[in-house]
């Protein structure tokens, strides 16, 4: 006949597997808390057009974070108003963008700026055929090309041009993908074109190279910027094209609009701040009109600033994220408050289980030396009164615990054996 288990083996089954799903869901949890913290390594950045300003801006922060072992893929966009619209989107690839057009904050309360990086001039360029010009007004009839009409360019162009009373109206203006524009406008198709770009960008300089174009000057410069605060009044300096041939001739007066780089609020910190790294190294130096130092900023940007982007221009990059594998950083970044707060409970635990101890001590001591001078009391003959046996039933029931009663015992057995 096979064995009966016995009751406190059949009692020990369910509880060694309580204690294995209780292991299983503890383990399940750490892992799922590495995984939430690991941080991606691929990104997808939204620009511009291919060989933009945006364009050629990301493929430096490209490069800087692939050292780092982080995937950039860029996705460019003829029109470039759209790329914050996808960078606000909840499920959508691209985090990061660029922007550079008016724009209500109220309506993008996931995206927040990571700095503005750049001035970037509007910049119109007139056939040598039309007369000598230093306001839009004489672009009137004529015709004049774009880039697309959902761009930052065109967006700003075309509130200039209105301001004059220059619109489809009585103009021909043509939006076209940038490169066409540049190539339409070189070839005499169009009597004037209209870009927002890095001032060293190649179509730029192909255009300023190009002897039959010249830069128009803005004389409202000032005022504009008044009107349109979200362009701002600067000066093009004579000769900084070519100095000794003097190109351009004279200083321009121009608006420029502040290139902002945009991320949503939920990108991981160890993305954002190789981000701000590589966002510094490549804006922090000088060019042809934005001074050294002067940006990155968080003064000239279109939407609230990200808290990581604050935080790092006060303090750099954290040493976590300066000296620990990035996986590693970003677990010590998502649960340090966690791991100080649940030390502080256990250090917090730990002393109450002294104090309590201590307190245990001193009460089990204060009895027991009550117990001691009642027994000297019971062995010298004295006889012993109410008071002394009610402190005796009180300590009884103080002092009667497992790890007080054998010696409490001993004692309040000899005090009674000798009295009765």
């Amino acid at each position: 006949m096979a064995e009966q288990p016995s009751e406190d083996r059949r009692r020990w089954r369910p509880i060694r597997l309580i204690n294995y799903f209780v292991y299983a869901a503890a383990l399940a949890a750490i892992a799922v808390a590495v995984a939430r913290a690991v941080p991606p390594s691929a990104i997808t950045i939204g620009t511009g057009p291919v060989g933009g300003s945006y364009w050629e801006d990301a493929r430096l922060y490209q490069r800087d974070l692939a050292r780092h072992g982080v995937t950039v893929r860029l996705e460019p966009f003829p029109d470039s108003l759209d790329i914050v619209d996808h960078v606000e989107a909840d499920n959508d690839p691209i985090t990061i963008g660029f922007i550079a057009q008016k724009i209500d904050p109220a309506q993008y309360p996931n995206t927040r700026s990571l700095g503005a990086i750049q001035l970037q001039p509007l910049f119109i360029f007139a056939s040598n055929r039309l007369s000598m010009m230093d306001k839009p007004d004489g672009l009137r009839g004529h015709r004049v090309v774009m880039p697309p009409e959902r761009s930052a360019t065109s967006q700003a162009a075309l509130d200039l041009l209105a301001r004059y009373d220059v619109t489809p109206a009585n103009t021909t203006i043509a939006f076209l993908p940038i490169a066409e524009a540049v190539a339409a406008l070189r070839r005499g198709d169009f009597d004037a074109g209209m870009f927002i770009l890095d001032p060293q960008d190649g179509f730029i300089t192909d255009l300023i190279a190009d002897p039959g174009l010249r830069l128009v000057s803005l004389r409202d410069a000032l005022t504009l910027s008044r009107l349109d605060p979200y362009l701002r009044p600067i000066v093009l300096p004579h000769g900084v094209y070519d100095l000794e041939h003097d190109v351009p001739s004279q200083d321009v007066q121009m608006l420029a609009a502040t290139v902002n780089v945009v991320a949503r609020k939920d990108v991981p910190p160890a993305i954002l701040y190789l981000l701000l790294d590589a966002m510094n190294d490549a804006h922090h130096g000088s060019s042809l009109i934005n001074g050294a130092g002067v940006f990155p900023n968080l003064v000239d940007i279109s939407l609230p600033a990200h808290w990581l982007a604050a935080d790092y221009q006060k303090n750099g990059i954290p040493w976590t994220y300066r000296y620990l594998p990035r996986w590693m950083a970003a677990l010590v970044d998502s649960y340090l408050v966690i791991g100080l707060v649940l030390v502080v409970v256990v250090e917090l635990w730990s002393s109450i289980v002294y104090l309590t101890e201590l307190i245990d001590f001193l009460f089990t001591h204060f009895w027991l030396r009550v117990l001691l001078r009642i027994e000297r009391r019971v062995r010298s003959g004295q006889k012993l009164d109410a008071i002394h046996l009610k402190l005796v039933d009180i300590a009884e029931g103080a002092l009667f615990r497992a790890d007080r009663r054998r010696r409490s015992e001993e004692l309040i057995g000899r005090i009674r054996a000798r009295y009765r």
